[in-house]
Order: C-alpha cells, then sequence, then structure tokens
C-alpha cells in the first residue's frame, strides 16, 4: 500500500512539472511576441524621429523588462525540455 501512494505521489509530481514547463514555454511564447510589438513599435517610433518621446521611453523600459525575463527564464525551459527529451530517449532504448 505505502508502495502504491509512493507511486501516486510521484506521478502527482511528474505531472505537474510537466505542466509547468508547458505553462513556462507557454508564458515565453507570450512574452518574445510582445517584445516583438515593443520592438516593431520602437523602430516605427525611430523611424519618425521621435526617441525622445515618453511613449519611447515607456517601450524601452518594457522592452528591457520583457528581454530580462526571456533571458532569466528561458535557460530554464530549455534546461528542463532537454530533461524530456533525455527521458525519452532512454525511454525509447528500453523499448
Amino acid at each position: 500500500l505505502n508502495c502504491m501512494i509512493n507511486n501516486n505521489d510521484n506521478i502527482d509530481n511528474i505531472t505537474k512539472f510537466l505542466d509547468d514547463v508547458l505553462k513556462l514555454g507557454n508564458q515565453l511564447s507570450i512574452t518574445r511576441d510582445e517584445q516583438k510589438v515593443v520592438l516593431a513599435q520602437m523602430l516605427s517610433l525611430k523611424k519618425d524621429g521621435k526617441t525622445k518621446t515618453e511613449e519611447y521611453i515607456q517601450l524601452d523600459t518594457r522592452s528591457k523588462d520583457l528581454q530580462a525575463i526571456l533571458d532569466k527564464y528561458s535557460p530554464i525551459f530549455n534546461e528542463r525540455m532537454k530533461w524530456i527529451k533525455d527521458i525519452k530517449a532512454k525511454h525509447a532504448k528500453k523499448k
């Protein structure tokens, strides 16, 4: 009985881990998309010579914040995806 409980805990932990990795991947994708929009807006303002405007300064700050998020969490996501791929590869070899 104790073994079954531990096994269920392991399955719950693995399921939560996979769910968290998927959520992180989705959040990074949303952040990358937002970063593209912000950079496009900044480029448009720059072409119009409006780099000293409040809007440009706010976009620049937002862009830096988004980049900091990407720099912090992308390596974590990539590492966890590598773990998943390694586990899948080991599992495939066993079959």
